[in-house]
């Protein structure tokens, strides 16, 4: 059985959440298999910044809180490898910095975004899906070939399951962990 799922490719989805009081963030981690069924899970318990801290990171904050403190461990402490790592939020994009996996923002073709330039370093395109809305992505590929595989596997994982709606379960789950535990809250 291991030997199997270990052999499955397997999609990441990462999220940082404000806490239901709005005083800290939660990361969250979900590793899925190629049709969307959930393989691990996993948040932070929240992180909840003094004003001293909010004063000395400034706009850096929620990227420090996101990449440098929360993103890049609970990507290091997966116990699955997803072949690639996708976020709803381009500001995650800066954690490809600290991991050797794919990291690609994607959201609904039409959804109102903050239309910004590319970074030279940046690349943009459309993934059509077979029942789903399409999705646009933004990303930084560490070589043509690693872009050309995680397009081909994010298509094939789109005619399985709508990708964004794994970020919406997401955020679910941790509003209800926040009503179990108190902590998340």
């Amino acid at each position: 059985m291991t030997k199997e799922i270990a052999a499955i490719p397997m999609v990441g989805f990462l999220v940082m959440e404000k806490t239901i009081k709005e005083d800290g963030y939660i990361t969250a981690l979900m590793v899925t298999d190629n049709r969307g069924y959930p393989l691990e899970f996993k948040a932070t318990t929240p992180v909840r910044p003094s004003l001293v801290q909010k004063t000395l990171y400034g706009e850096k904050l929620e990227h420090y809180i996101s990449s440098e403190l929360c993103g890049k461990q609970l990507v290091k402490q997966s116990g699955r490898k997803p072949k690639i790592i996708l976020v709803p939020d381009k500001k995650l994009l800066e954690i490809a910095e600290t991991t050797d996996n794919e990291i690609v923002a994607i959201w609904r073709s039409g959804e109102k975004i903050k239309v910004e330039e590319l970074s030279n370093d940046l690349q943009r395109g459309t993934i059509k899906c077979a029942s789903f809305q399409p999705i646009v992505y933004e990303g930084r590929f560490t070589e043509e070939g690693g872009k050309r595989d995680a397009l081909a596997f994010l298509q094939n994982c789109s005619d399985h399951f709508d990708l964004v709606e794994v970020f919406e379960r997401m955020r679910a789950a941790l509003l209800l962990l926040a009503k179990e535990d108190s902590r998340y809250a």
